[in-house]
């Protein structure tokens, strides 16, 4: 690829910083969390140019690697993901007086940590060329087979996000995003800051990855996973040049087309690029992306989902009844029991539901925009008109009306 050319994809890349539908809002959040705001600048400068200094590099020597090379390092990176986690869990069990030598766990987890971040650079290149290779086989490629915006990761921590709400109702008022690095008394002591001085109920929360440019994707999942957060925050990168995107602090509503076109989209996509990475898809039920893996499987027959729902369904009665105190306590108490049955949820609040709300998908919101997705990708001609046919709705009335639309033409109604 010309430097021409490249250039021009690095001014896509900045432009992409001036949409990132992710990224923090100006809130009153922000002088609680000063002193450990993630810096987006830093992040761009540390990670940007770096990302696009390596591919340049690979270009000029023009030294392209082997399939089966480059299929391997994906999977032995993905075996390392497995091995670290397994490490972290007995390291933290051998601090606590479990049994195992610290020492040489810290040692092996080092080892492990090092060897998957001498993979890293290759992995992601490969992850983001297989992305764009299904989209460029759905039909998103424009001339010349370009991939507008560049599918672009960085597989590490992303940062952590304080979320707010007011008391007396859900709704996602103000984001503050934070250094990964921020530990739980850290979190604890913001949250309760933003109780006391502004009366917010407050919660920080680790996200999947976040829509910076390039995106930022947890480096502890699966490889089907990462492939699907992956998609997903490229779709971010999409809709920053789309109607949809633009109007995406609009209003709640809006927030949640977003983010659950994204996932809805984004799953199949990377479900795609994991089929042609070799992977084989088995159906598999889902409760949510923010649901904890169980700890324990003694509580059989515990429903998380049908649980949470109940929890969201009497919490918005209690609260649209002004009884604030009472359903502050009975949301602990329903924390407890999520605990007792193998799920550690630190905090269950507003700003828990206002945050988990937002992608309609999951057991915590009560929008209908899920099953209305879910709907219009039904009927939906394929995959590409999905994609190409939601973004260009500037509200949610829009996508309504037009799904209300197609819904008469799909029963022979075909009237205005």
């Amino acid at each position: 690829m010309p430097l021409v050319l490249y250039s021009a994809v690095i001014f896509v890349g900045l432009l992409c910083l001036l949409f990132i539908p992710d990224g923090p809002r100006l809130n009153p959040a922000q002088e609680v969390a000063a002193a450990s705001r993630f810096s987006l600048v830093q992040w761009e400068v540390t990670n940007f140019l770096d990302k696009w200094a390596n591919r340049l590099a690979r270009e000029l020597a023009r030294t392209p690697q082997d399939e089966d090379v480059r299929l391997g390092q994906v999977r032995e990176y993905f075996a390392l993901v497995e091995q670290t986690q397994a490490v972290r869990r007995d390291l933290a069990a051998a601090a606590a007086g479990q049994g195992g030598d610290v020492a040489a766990l810290e040692v092996r987890l080092e080892e492990l940590e090092e060897r998957q971040a001498a993979l890293q650079d290759d992995v992601e290149e490969t992850l983001e060329s297989t992305i764009s290779a299904v989209l460029r086989k759905l039909g998103l490629a424009s001339v010349g087979g370009f991939i507008f915006p560049p599918v672009d990761i960085r597989l590490g921590e992303p940062p952590k996000l304080l979320v707010s709400s007011p008391r007396e109702r859900i709704e996602r008022t103000h984001d503050v995003l934070l250094h990964p690095g921020v530990g739980i008394q850290k979190s604890e002591s913001m949250e309760s800051s933003l109780l006391t001085k502004a009366d917010l109920s407050a919660l920080v929360v680790e996200i999947g990855g976040v829509a910076t440019y390039p995106a930022s994707v947890l480096n502890n999942r699966p490889l089907r996973s990462t492939l699907q957060v992956a998609s997903h925050e490229w779709l971010h990168h999409y809709l920053a040049f789309r109607p949809l995107g633009w109007n995406f602090y609009t209003s709640a509503d809006m927030q949640t087309l977003n983010e659950t076109f994204a996932d809805v989209a984004g799953r199949e996509i990377g479900d795609l690029a994991y089929i042609l990475l070799g992977g084989s898809i088995e159906p598999e039920s889902s409760t949510g992306a923010e649901v904890p893996p169980p700890q324990d499987q003694e509580a059989e027959g515990f429903d998380f989902a049908r649980e949470m729902r109940a929890t969201r369904a009497e919490v918005d009665a209690l609260l649209a009844s002004g009884q604030v105190a009472r359903a502050e306590a009975y949301m602990e108490q329903r924390r407890q029991l999520f605990v007792e049955n193998g799920y550690p949820i630190r905090k269950l609040n507003q700003a828990y539901f206002a945050f988990h709300g937002t992608y309609a998908e999951s057991p915590t919101s009560a929008s209908p925009i899920g099953e209305q997705l879910r709907e219009f990708r039904r009927l939906s001609e394929n995959l590409y008109a999905f994609i190409r046919s939601v973004p260009r709705f500037s509200n949610y009335g829009q996508f309504l009306a037009e799904l209300e639309r197609i819904k008469r033409l799909q029963t022979g109604d075909g009237s205005n």
